[in-house]
């Protein structure tokens, strides 16, 4: 994996990963596994994670994208994607040049139609439908899983 100045994760190519999760930080029993997987995906890219406790910080970064960025919306009408499958889309975003993938789950309510409007991919985890802290989790899962099938580690077998 390449490093940049002071050794720092720079993902292979200059990809940064940035999550926006919709709602309040707080401590609840999901939080100890995304502390993990965010420590595990910060090994080899650099992260930024931003907590929207009403959305106006979410609005105003979404207001404000940086070029070259590609941002997922997590919907429960999104395309439904394998774990394969996921991985395969970042790896295209990856050999394209995207300087930033921003993946952005709303609130207890979803994603505000203008958040909507804004993304490149609106993807959904499950036909189910989870609270926005479990979505929070088991996002971070599949991306530390699609990263470990790109970099070829044993995670998924």
């Amino acid at each position: 994996m390449d490093r940049g100045p002071e050794g720092k994760p720079t993902g292979g190519k200059g990809l940064k990963l940035k999550f926006l999760f919709g709602g309040r930080e707080k401590a609840d029993l999901f939080q100890e596994g995304i502390e993990d997987y965010l420590s595990r995906i910060k090994r080899d890219f650099p992260v930024a994670v931003l907590f929207g406790k009403k959305g106006e910080q979410i609005a105003k970064f979404l207001n404000h994208l940086p070029h070259g960025g590609y941002l997922i919306g997590l919907a429960e009408d999104g395309k439904g994607l394998t774990s394969l499958e996921f991985a395969q889309l970042l790896e295209r975003l990856i050999q394209r040049g995207a300087k930033e993938v921003i993946f952005l789950v709303g609130g207890a309510d979803g994603l505000e139609p203008s958040w909507r409007e804004k993304c490149d991919t609106l993807l959904s985890l499950s036909p189910l439908t989870f609270n926005h802290q479990l979505a929070r989790l088991i996002l971070l899962e599949q991306v530390y899983r699609a990263l470990s099938i790109i970099q070829k580690r044993p995670y998924h077998r």
